[in-house]
């Protein structure tokens, strides 16, 4: 039995079943790997345009405000409102919250202050609040790029 075994264990047929195990496990993992990397990069990309919507969302609600005195959102700002609430689900808890009180804060900001610059500086102190939220959370920095030099 054991020369058997030691005999198997040098033949030709024993390298090509190590091989193809050896193949099998490696591309497994490396396919384990891809899959994880995409889904990571998936959810990525769509936090990346919701946090987009959510600005622009916020730019409009803002001007709606100050055009029309009043919180009544234009047909585009309550389009984008409802594109917001379905793909909220891919945006993390923390900057959720977050745009929920800059909503809350533009709103509140119109009957708190009669004075609609005011009103407009303030909201915008508050949106620009919210854009710095958005870009540590999807670690968008520029201090790696330089202007090329002659």
């Amino acid at each position: 039995m054991l020369s058997l075994l030691k005999e198997f264990s040098t033949s030709q047929l024993f390298g090509i079943i190590l091989g193809a195990l050896l193949t099998g496990g490696f591309t497994f993992f490396i396919d384990c790997f891809k899959a994880s990397r995409e889904e990571r990069i998936y959810l990525k990309r769509k936090r990346e345009i919701l946090y987009q919507k959510m600005y622009d969302f916020s730019m409009r609600f803002e001007k709606d405000i100050r055009t029309k005195k009043c919180v009544n959102m234009s047909k585009g700002t309550k389009d984008l409102w409802n594109e917001i609430q379905i793909e909220s689900i891919f945006g993390k808890q923390t900057t959720m919250e977050c745009f929920y009180d800059l909503y809350e804060d533009l709103q509140n900001n119109l009957e708190l202050s009669a004075n609609i610059l005011e009103v407009h500086k303030q909201n915008n102190g508050r949106i620009l609040e919210f854009y710095s939220v958005i870009k540590n959370e999807l670690a968008v920095s520029y201090t790696h790029l330089t202007l090329p030099t002659n």
